[in-house]
């Protein structure tokens, strides 16, 4: 799995080879597993679920939240942070 500045790419392990991409924008909702440390990503046209293999599934649930909260801030320079908004969507490993 990678993950890109617009975008999450998944090959397969073994051979290298391209299986999907997604543009965040289609994403409808990711929920990880602590337990068994797996990640859900729920998109327009369908659902995946991976474990990560290079990477702690902590860091891939802050990367996407923190692309999240990004996203839905204004282009205004003075918008105040919201930062109870910033630890639920990169939180939640506790």
């Amino acid at each position: 799995m990678w993950l890109c500045a617009y975008t999450i790419s998944v090959n397969f392990y073994e051979i290298g080879d391209h299986l999907k991409t997604w543009r965040y924008t289609t994403m409808k909702a990711w929920d990880v597993n602590w337990e068994v440390k797996q990640l859900s990503l729920q998109f327009e046209e369908e659902n995946f679920q991976v474990s990560p293999l290079s990477a702690d599934c902590k860091t891939i649930h802050e990367f996407i939240g923190g692309y999240i909260f990004l996203s839905m801030r204004s282009k205004e320079q003075n918008q105040a942070l919201n930062e109870e908004l910033f630890h639920r969507l990169t939180g939640g490993w506790n």
